[in-house]
């Protein structure tokens, strides 16, 4: 399939989660996804997509609510996983761009669709921007979003842990790295 390379697609998931050890050993389940482009001619970042979907298998805590924003009643009304999964095929034609995302949401996403039989929305080209951040400034791997925006001078637009705002953040580490890469050659 032919990949074009104009645009990447930045995606960020939010899943279940809990507070505490003990519920390490708890499926988390993808909740909500949020998107948006990163022109890789302009730099320019354009789009909005953020869709809340039904948990089946896990429930919402109080926990997750206090980080993510998302209540049980939203969860509840949201669409399926995969409708969601669809629309931002659809709003952004997502299989025929490279992606990216700040860590390893690819690997959950894989595996939710697997577990879900969904199909995986997006290329099979994924770049991890958090790694890359790693290896561009010698700073610590998973480094996290917000503290890599402050060693840049920037600060964090949007609600933290809203995917959208994640994506749209992550997507403003890759172009700060894609500039001053341009800059060097």
């Amino acid at each position: 399939m032919f990949l074009n390379c104009d645009k990447i697609v930045v995606y960020d998931l939010e899943a279940t989660c809990w507070e505490g050890r003990e519920y390490g050993f708890k499926y988390r389940e993808i909740i909500a996804l949020g998107a948006c482009i990163l022109d890789l001619k302009t730099l320019e970042i354009s789009g909005n997509f953020k869709t809340i979907c039904k948990p089946i298998k896990s429930e919402i805590s109080e926990y997750c609510t206090r980080i993510t924003g998302i209540t049980k009643e939203q969860a509840e009304n949201g669409v399926d996983f995969e409708f969601m999964c669809k629309s931002v095929m659809e709003r952004f034609n997502t299989k025929s761009y490279p992606c990216a995302a700040w860590g390893q949401d690819s690997e959950k996403l894989y595996y939710d669709c697997r577990n879900k039989e969904c199909k995986y929305p997006f290329s099979n080209e994924c770049v991890n921007i958090s790694l890359i951040y790693s290896v561009m400034t010698g700073k610590p791997y998973n480094n996290g979003l917000q503290r890599s925006l402050a060693e840049l001078g920037m600060k964090f637009e949007g609600d933290k842990h809203d995917p959208y705002w994640d994506s749209y953040n992550a997507a403003r580490v890759l172009k700060h790295l894609m500039e001053k890469c341009r800059e060097a050659v």
